[in-house]
This record gives structure tokens, C-alpha cells and sequence, in this order.
């Protein structure tokens, strides 16, 4: 297995920026990766989602993780948010995982931070948003095109940062022969995208760091006033 990655973050037109990101390579097929997107409007967005990155580093995989060694993961920093909270400001962040070791793969999310899956150049996997959109998607309200201008489209239904959680974890997966391609991104890029969009500048893209070039170009064409901290990491995996 060979592979390559490339990651950004960057501000948008908010006063700070409350993504927080992570890729590292652990071994010379092992590699793992996460984005994490504090709720701003909770307060303490920003330490919610360094919180999970950091535990996420000193879990350090060094092998494929467990679901269960995924989820303790989780787990550890839920109540690490939890312990850190200060009167009403309740922080929160989504939080979006790959990890890969030789050949096989395994993901989690919660929240609504995305992962994508292309295989061969076709969208193979993505994940679910844990939103109030997302539930009109499963009863057919509206189509996942649409949630980037619904205005419930902020609303989640999980997140790090609750007294209770429930993450969803893709069980691991061998990885067939060919070319995979894995986006994890905040909802600050992905809004700003249609997804046939990810996949064509999937196509023109040679590297990771190409696509990620792409994907932000035509996502700067979609400025607005209000532009949300946005972050992804992209992940090629020849096997």
C-alpha cells in the first residue's frame, strides 16, 4: 500500500478559526487523520476541537484501532470537553476519523464534518450527517443537494460536547486493489460544493494537494459575506 496526503485549514471571513486538524503518518502504512469543527455558537469552539485532535495524538495508532479503541477515543474526549466547560458555555465539536494500515481502512464521525470515499474514481462510501437536514434527507423531504441552503442546516443531532454520545464507526474494510481517495472535510467546504464537484476535480487531480487546490477554487468562486472556517484532508491510497 502505498499513499500520499495533503491537508489545509483556513479562517474564512470568521474572527478566529475553530477547525482543528490532524494527519500523521505513524509507520510506512499506517497513517491517520481528523478533522474537528467547534461550534461556535456554543462558546469555546476552538478548544472543543483541539481537545479531540490532541487526544486523538496521544492515542497515537500505530496499527488499525478497534471500533471499541475508536470509540474510547471518543469517549475520552467527550469528558475532557465536559470537564473543561465554564458556566453556560457549553463547547462542542463534530469530529470526522480515517485510519489506514496496510491495506485496510476504518472511519468514524460525529456531527456533521464529512469523509468521503472514491474508489477507481467513483464514489464508493460517505458518511451520514448526524443534523436535523440530514433527517429530512432519510425521509425523503429533501435531497442532500439541498442542505446547504436549508436554514436548519446548522442544527446537529450529535456532536462531542454532550453529556451522552453516540458516534457511528465504519466497521474496518479491506481495501481492493486500485485507486482510493478519501476527502475529510469540515461543512464549511463541503456546503460550498456539489458533490458531483468533489468528484470531477477528483478527476483532474494528480496528488492530494491538487485536489485540495482544486476543491478551494471552486469553493472561493461561492464567497459570501459569510464565509465558515473550513479545513479538509485528502488521502490517496494505491493498493
Amino acid at each position: 500500500m502505498n499513499f500520499k496526503f495533503a491537508r489545509y485549514t483556513a479562517v474564512g471571513s470568521r474572527a478566529e478559526n475553530e477547525d482543528s486538524v490532524i494527519c500523521e503518518q505513524t509507520g510506512p502504512q499506517q497513517l491517520y487523520a481528523a478533522v474537528c469543527d467547534g461550534l461556535g455558537s456554543h462558546g469555546g469552539g476552538r478548544e472543543a476541537s483541539h481537545i479531540a485532535v490532541e487526544q486523538l495524538r496521544l492515542m497515537h495508532p500505530t496499527q488499525l484501532p478497534t471500533p471499541e479503541e475508536i470509540r474510547g477515543w471518543l469517549d475520552r474526549s467527550n469528558q475532557e470537553i465536559l470537564r473543561r466547560r465554564n458556566g453556560p458555555r457549553h463547547m462542542k465539536t463534530t469530529a470526522v476519523a480515517l485510519f489506514a494500515d496496510r491495506g485496510k481502512v476504518i472511519w468514524a464521525h460525529i456531527g456533521d464534518s464529512r469523509l468521503y470515499h472514491y474508489r477507481n474514481g467513483v464514489l464508493a462510501d460517505a458518511t451520514e450527517d448526524h443534523s436535523v437536514c440530514y433527517l429530512s434527507v432519510r425521509l425523503g423531504e429533501i435531497t442532500r443537494r439541498e442542505i446547504p441552503n436549508h436554514p436548519d442546516k446548522n442544527k446537529l443531532l450529535k456532536a462531542l460536547g454532550e453529556e451522552t454520545i453516540a458516534p457511528e464507526i465504519h466497521g474496518a474494510l479491506t481495501l481492493e486493489p486500485g485507486e482510493h481517495a478519501f476527502l475529510l472535510c469540515s461543512d464549511g467546504l463541503w456546503e460550498r460544493l456539489h458533490e458531483d464537484e468533489i468528484l470531477l476535480d477528483l478527476h483532474k487531480s494528480a496528488t492530494p494537494e491538487q485536489w485540495l487546490f482544486e476543491l478551494r477554487a471552486r469553493a472561493e468562486l461561492r464567497r459570501s459575506t459569510d464565509v465558515d472556517n473550513n479545513t479538509a484532508v485528502a488521502v490517496f491510497i494505491t493498493v
